[in-house]
């Protein structure tokens, strides 16, 4: 039986990274050994909401909330840690998410646990977010969670051989389709709202300004008070009309009764979930084509693509299905282009990879 660890720094329990590993246990049904693999999750930090960790057979670490004791937290007593998981599990496979993990287990196994194989699982872009190139000769193989992300890897100099497109595990098939409006002009966004950081939110208020007539934009996802004034005075009068900021769900689809179109407009992604997520149930789509992932799941089947700042573009795209100059994909269209992300597919794609190391 091959024997897995995944490691994880502190996640608070709401982003995206913990619907992955959520997702994950579910695909995987990882406290079943059936598929002669033995699967525990460790989290170095814990978390603010644990739910999402139900589904493991876990070992959580928890150090603390406080971002200046969680760094000395890491750096005294991670490789401690790391080094007892190593002598103590001896397991086949040590994949972490975190660069500065995957590089200390690939250090330490060589005292420690010489049959273990390091993975590398990185959820947002290698080049967005800067990570040395000393990280990615620390790991014997790479889960990318998509293509993008392996033509990221290949281009700073990483083995062909040592990358695995896995994608991200979503449930594209036993979910419910949204109901649509009928007039295709009620829009959402889903996710965290900043202003013109990652998410970008800003990019998606000016571009509703210039969109004249009758339509609504949903906004659900967390928000501080300053960034919510900030958007609110960035809209014009018509779109301080229209727009409604929800909130945060921990279950966000089953507040969602009706939508037409979801729109990202982030500066980068690793693959965004929210997009096939949305696509599952029939939802129509608009995205930035940021690095990565947005256009390996948007297509002519299931939206509209616009380069990232394009303003004019996105304000055409809006306006041409708000006066419905072009028609949205049906719903089972939508729901059809995303299959490749399911469950099944998902699953048979880490047993290979596991299998060919």
């Amino acid at each position: 039986m091959k024997k897995v660890v995944i490691a994880l720094p502190y996640l608070t329990g709401k982003g995206g990274t913990e619907t992955v590993i959520k997702n994950f246990a579910e695909t995987l049904d990882v406290k079943n050994t059936d598929d002669n693999i033995s699967w525990k999750l460790v989290s170095f930090g814990g978390t603010k909401y644990p739910e999402w960790l139900s589904g493991w057979n876990k070992k959580v670490y928890n150090f603390t909330q406080s971002r200046h004791i969680q760094l000395i937290a890491y750096a005294i007593l991670m490789p401690l840690l790391i080094a007892n998981i190593l002598r103590k599990e001896k397991p086949d496979f040590f994949i972490a998410t975190n660069p500065i993990m995957w590089s200390i287990a690939f250090a330490e196994r060589n005292v420690f646990s010489k049959k273990t194989k390091i993975g590398a699982w990185y959820h947002y872009s290698f080049k967005m977010k800067n990570v040395k190139e000393k990280y990615l000769k620390k790991a014997d193989f790479f889960w990318a969670i998509s293509s993008g992300i392996k033509d990221e890897l290949l281009s700073l100099g990483v083995s062909p051989d040592k990358i695995y497109v896995i994608y991200n595990p979503v449930n594209v098939d036993n979910v419910i389709s949204v109901k649509r409006s009928g007039k295709q002009n009620h829009f959402i966004y889903i996710g965290r709202i900043d202003y013109d950081g990652q998410k970008n939110v800003s990019e998606l208020i000016k571009a509703l300004n210039g969109v004249k007539g009758e339509w609504h934009c949903d906004l659900y996802g967390s928000v501080d008070q300053e960034t919510k004034d900030r958007l609110l005075r960035l809209a014009n009068k018509h779109t301080q009309s229209q727009i409604e900021f929800k909130g945060f769900y921990k279950d966000v689809w089953s507040q969602i009764k009706e939508a037409d179109v979801l729109i990202l407009t982030s500066k980068f992604e690793g693959l965004p979930m929210t997009l096939i997520e949305a696509a599952a149930r029939g939802i129509s789509l608009i995205s930035s084509n940021c690095p990565v992932g947005p256009e390996e799941i948007v297509n002519n089947q299931n939206g509209f693509i616009y380069n990232l700042m394009d303003q004019t573009k996105l304000v055409k795209i809006f306006t041409d299905i708000v006066d419905k100059e072009i028609k949205i994909s049906s719903i089972s269209n939508v729901r059809k282009s995303v299959e490749k992300f399911s469950y099944q597919e998902y699953f048979k794609c880490v047993y290979d990879s596991l299998c060919n190391n």
